[in-house]
């Protein structure tokens, strides 16, 4: 037998060996801290004459925007206080 024989099979075999699995590394998602803050509330429009119905439907529109607002802010702070747990 040819010294050379037993080399080439010995690389060759090692071309079939199943290749190690890669490894899945998930990574958390982290929402930057400057979403996480509110505007303010827009100032009233200065408009000369507003009735008093008129002036509720706009307080009631600036409340809701303001709640909704609120409402999501502490949906994500959640969100970041469980994925900060995990670590």
């Amino acid at each position: 037998m040819p010294p050379a024989l037993p080399l080439c099979c010995a690389l060759l075999s090692s071309a079939c060996a199943p290749a190690a699995a890669p490894e899945i590394r998930l990574l958390p998602l982290r929402l930057p801290d400057a979403l996480l803050v509110c505007a303010a509330a827009p100032a009233l429009p200065a408009a000369e004459w507003l009735t008093q119905g008129q002036a509720a439907e706009l307080l009631l529109a600036y409340d809701a925007a303001h709640a909704d607002c609120a409402w999501r802010l502490a949906a994500v702070r959640r969100l970041n206080a469980a994925d900060g747990a995990q670590r």
